[in-house]
């Protein structure tokens, strides 16, 4: 499990003078007993000019290259069976290759803030999909070795006036903490937006002096986001939602000539905005809300699998049945990470390839039933496909790094799963799947 696998060599060529510079590779859908991977020229070479053939020798060259075959659109590549074995076998040991994935962003800093549910308020389905966006994108960053921190800003500032405040508040506050530990989710550092009145004042005063009027709902977490703490030397992201856009643009503008001189940071670094789930009137007629809460619909959720026929299998594999119902509701939303809207009923989370997270967590627990193929792993087609895919994690944790969008790496983990639904497969590949799978789930914070 060297770092020089295909994908790499690919990605990290030079674009000048390396194979990379002519040739992309392309991983196939489905199994084929021909090929592997597809090489196709990019678009500054033709597959016959003279320098993309050089580049195709060296590729032949390669210790994990078997032959090429030149094809109408591009070149068919079939890797070698010894690399196909030594990689299957450390995936059925259960090596996923974690700590080469962890090199990639070792020594880079993270904040992601996400959740800033309001104090007077139990978490609802709208707080969902930015539970699920946040706490995805801080595992894959650490999960390509980052350090990072999660974090939470409580909507406070106006609680004080609000009939809620005082005990019942705190029962508020109670009951998230309460249902973001059923869900898996902790929190590193949390704030109070309340923490930040003096700068807001401070900021509000300065803003009035300049002639612009700061929004008067938000100026606390503006203040809090200019006071940056303990964000030295992170790159910070704040999850929101897709309202809060014109907002942020107006403040950025701001936000240079609000802040003290000497300053040079500006955060949040990065924002990662999505459309709030929709929901209708069979969310309504299934747990009694306009917006249901996340505990009512777990706890839906938890009584389906214990009667479902293939729960129990789950529940064996993956923990108690109030953790599958977290991750089915968490994954749900993830290939679809940034998408503007999404419909929510209760009846697709437990419907097969209309949700992520279910699909991924049978695939998880299921049991390959079919025979073993004769003679070495690498003859099994399904096997070799099994192992190729293993190798795509890297490449879309890669992105995430560089775009800080779940949503590539989500897809590929659950079509890997899908596919592995579709009938059964040998015990051989079970196994390489079920690391894969395990992985993958490890980097959505779906585990």
């Amino acid at each position: 499990m060297g770092e020089d696998g295909p994908f790499d060599y690919f990605e990290d060529q030079p674009y000048e003078s390396g194979a990379g510079a002519h040739w992309a590779v392309r991983a196939p859908q489905r199994p084929s007993d021909r090929f592997d991977l597809k090489l196709v020229p990019r678009a500054l070479a033709r597959g016959s000019d003279s320098s993309a053939l050089k580049a195709l020798a060296r590729v032949e060259r390669e210790p994990w290259a078997d032959r090429l075959t030149q094809v109408d659109n591009g070149v068919e590549l079939r890797l070698d069976d010894g690399w196909i074995e030594t990689l299957g076998a450390a995936l059925q040991d259960g090596d996923g290759g974690e700590g080469r994935l962890a090199e990639m962003a070792r020594g880079q800093r993270f904040a992601v803030q996400f959740c800033d549910a309001n104090a007077t308020e139990e978490l609802h389905t709208g707080h969902l999909r930015n539970l699920a966006l946040g706490n995805a994108l801080a595992a894959s960053l650490a999960q390509a070795g980052a350090t990072v921190e999660r974090r939470n800003l409580i909507a406070d500032a106006d609680a004080d006036a609000d009939a809620s405040s005082g005990e019942g508040r705190a029962g508020r506050l109670a009951g998230q903490r309460r249902t973001l530990r059923g869900l898996g989710i902790a929190f590193d550092r949390t704030f109070r937006e309340s923490d930040f009145r003096a700068d807001a004042a401070e900021l509000t005063a300065r803003s009035l002096a300049l002639g612009e009027r700061l929004p008067g709902g938000h100026i606390c977490a503006l203040a809090y986001w200019v006071a940056a703490p303990k964000l030295e030397g992170t790159t910070s992201i704040w999850v929101c939602g897709e309202g809060w856009a014109p907002e942020v643009v107006r403040c950025r503008a701001l936000v240079g000539e609000l802040m003290s001189e000497g300053v040079d940071d500006v955060h949040p670094t990065y924002e990662v905005f999505y459309g709030r789930p929709s929901t209708g009137a069979q969310v309504r007629a299934s747990v009694g809300q306009s917006l249901p809460l996340i505990d009512e619909l777990i706890e839906w959720l938890r009584a389906e699998i214990e009667g479902h026929p293939r729960g129990q299998e789950m529940l064996v594999r993956l923990g108690p049945a109030e953790r599958v119902a977290a991750q089915v509701a968490l994954g749900y939303f993830l290939p679809r990470a940034l998408t503007p809207r999404v419909d929510l009923f209760p009846e697709k989370l437990l419907r097969t390839r209309e949700s992520p997270g279910w699909d991924l967590a049978r695939a998880r627990a299921h049991e390959g039933r079919a025979p073993a193929t004769s003679g070495k792993p690498a003859e099994d087609p399904d096997y070799r496909f099994a192992v190729v895919q293993s190798e795509l994690h890297r490449s879309e944790l890669r992105l995430v790094v560089e775009r800080l969008d779940t949503g590539p790496l989500a897809r590929y983990v659950v079509q890997l799963a899908r596919w592995y639904l579709q009938r059964g497969r040998s015990e051989a590949v079970e196994r390489v799947v079920r690391t894969v799978l395990d992985r993958g789930a490890r980097g959505l914070g779906l585990e």
